[in-house]
């Protein structure tokens, strides 16, 4: 039984478990949904701490991608008087998801796509989740676009990277700037390989969105503005600006001389929201 997770304290028991609950469950693991499962019970005490600390008075954290359950009953074990709403894409974990429920009553269970579920959930602030590889971008735009507060993910370290990378790296690109204009992001840590079964291909790592901004009409003209001009990331601004909007805008314009001859990747992000700030002035 997945209840019986939360008081194994080595990994390998922790795993060996795991497995026999698959089995039960005639399971196998699909790797198209990039199903791999942290069994570190060290790792999952660490996450269930960082979202504790983070929902202080909120009533209500939402987990995606639950699949067999073990990080959702450290969560539901440790948050007793928060509900936790459990989202899981893969139908034939639900039977699993249901018993953990009847153990414990402050879950939910949503069998679903979370990245339609994410942006209408309307009374939980915090999300956490070891998001699946191949959907991760498109997780973390919902969640950018939905009302949470705090977000701790776990995505590969290589993408965790990208996310809290600086401008003029090689990494910094759209999806950062459009991540660090609406939250706050900390890289917490590299989370090893071999922490989780089946071992995946790269290493993870743990990231901290504190919400900076929510998704109004600016973030919306931003996101855009920032797609297209990364689509010339090379380019000096003055460039990239005339082939994505539809408008004049030149270096006299107050507080752009500074940064007219700056390539796209070297544009902080307050950078970049002084150039959307412009635009949409002008556009009046």
């Amino acid at each position: 039984m997945v209840k019986e997770l939360i008081n194994i304290s080595s990994k390998q028991e922790f795993k060996n478990r795991l497995r026999k609950i698959l089995a039960e469950n005639a399971i196998v693991i699909r790797k198209k949904l990039s199903q791999t499962f942290l069994v570190d019970p060290g790792e999952l005490s660490f996450i269930v701490k960082i979202v504790k600390n983070e929902s202080v008075n909120k009533p209500c954290i939402m987990e995606i991608g639950s699949g067999i359950g073990n990080l959702t009953v450290f969560l539901a074990q440790e948050n007793i008087d928060k509900t936790i709403i459990s989202i899981e894409y893969d139908q034939r974990f639900a039977k699993i998801l249901k018993e953990l429920q009847e153990n414990f009553h402050n879950i939910d269970i949503v069998i679903g796509d979370a990245r339609q579920i994410v942006t209408s959930i309307r009374r939980c602030n915090v999300v956490v989740g070891n998001l699946p590889y191949h959907i991760t971008s498109q997780l973390l735009l919902s969640i950018a676009k939905g009302i949470f507060d705090t977000a701790v993910v776990t995505v590969q370290k290589e993408v965790a990277e990208r996310i809290a990378s600086s401008p003029g790296s090689k990494s910094y690109g759209k999806l950062t700037a459009f991540l660090q204009h609406m939250f706050w992001v900390s890289y917490i840590k590299t989370v090893p390989l071999n922490k989780f079964y089946p071992k995946p291909e790269v290493h993870s790592a743990i990231l901290l969105l504190k919400r900076k901004h929510s998704y109004d009409n600016f973030s919306k003209i931003f996101e855009n503005m920032v797609k297209c001009l990364f689509s010339y990331r090379r380019k000096v601004i003055a460039k990239a600006l005339a082939k994505c909007i539809d408008m004049e805008i030149n270096e006299k314009v107050e507080g752009l001389k500074e940064i007219w001859r700056k390539r796209v990747y070297q544009l902080s992000v307050e950078e970049l929201e002084k150039i959307v700030h412009i635009f949409a002035e002008l556009k009046k």
